[in-house]
C-alpha cells in the first residue's frame, strides 16, 4: 500500500512540474497554419453540344492559410485555398473535337470548413485524418488552336479528404505533411461541362496560441 502511494505521489508530482504532458503534441487552443505544396490534376472530362473530349494537365502548385480551434484530440478550421495547373493535351472522344497539345490554364480559388482527428500519443509525431467542405470559384482559359482566348468560371460545391503526420516542434509550433484530394461538382464553363479534381502534397507549418 504504502508503496503505491508513494508512485501516485510521485507522477502527481511530475504532472504538476512545467511543461510536463502526457502529450508531447501542442495544448488545445486557438492556431493559425499555413502550406504550400504540389498538383497533380485528374484528366477533366468535359462534354459540349456536339463533343467530348478529356483535358491532361502539367503539375501544378498549391498554396492555403487557415485559422482553428484544436480541441485536442478533435480540430476545426476554416481555409482558404488556391491551386493552379496548366493544360497539356486534349484527347478527343466523340463528335467534333482538335486533339494534341493546347495552351490554357485552370486555377480554383477555395474557401471550407475543416475537421481533423488527430490521434495524439505520447511522442511528438500526430497522424492525422480529415475532410472538408465548401465551395470553389473555378476558372478555366482555353487557348485554341485559331488563336482565340477564351476564359470561362463558376462556383461550384467543393469537398477534399486529407491524410497526414504532424510533428510537434515544441508546444506552439508544428509542421506536417499531407496528402489530399479535392474535388468539386461539375463545372459549366460557358457551353461546356468539365470535372475538376486533383490530388495535392503539402507541407504546412501550424502555429499554436
Amino acid at each position: 500500500m504504502k508503496k503505491i502511494f508513494s508512485v501516485v505521489v510521485c507522477l502527481s508530482m511530475l504532472l504538476m512540474l512545467p511543461g510536463v504532458s502526457l502529450s508531447a503534441g501542442p495544448a488545445p487552443g486557438p492556431y493559425v497554419s499555413t502550406q504550400l505544396g504540389g498538383i497533380i490534376q485528374s484528366d477533366s472530362t468535359i462534354t459540349g453540344t456536339d463533343f467530348s473530349a478529356k483535358i491532361q494537365y502539367k503539375p501544378g502548385f498549391a498554396v492555403g492559410a487557415a485559422g482553428g480551434y484544436n480541441f485536442g484530440m478533435f480540430r476545426i478550421e476554416g481555409e482558404l485555398g488556391y491551386q493552379r495547373s496548366d493544360m497539356d493535351r486534349v484527347n478527343c472522344a466523340g463528335g467534333i473535337c482538335y486533339g494534341g497539345s493546347i495552351k490554357g490554364n485552370i486555377y480554383a480559388v477555395s474557401g471550407l470548413a475543416n475537421a481533423y482527428i488527430d490521434f495524439v500519443n505520447s511522442t511528438p509525431f500526430t497522424p492525422f485524418i480529415g475532410g472538408g467542405v465548401g465551395a470553389a470559384f473555378i476558372s478555366a482559359d482555353f487557348d485554341e488552336k485559331s488563336g482565340t482566348n477564351n476564359r470561362e468560371d463558376n462556383t461550384v460545391f467543393a469537398y477534399q479528404g486529407t491524410a497526414g503526420l504532424a510533428y510537434a516542434i515544441n508546444k506552439n509550433m508544428t509542421v506536417d505533411l499531407k496528402y489530399r484530394y479535392f474535388g468539386t461538382s461539375d463545372v459549366d464553363l460557358g457551353d461546356i461541362k468539365a470535372s475538376f479534381a486533383s490530388h495535392n502534397v503539402f507541407v504546412g507549418f501550424r502555429y499554436n496560441f
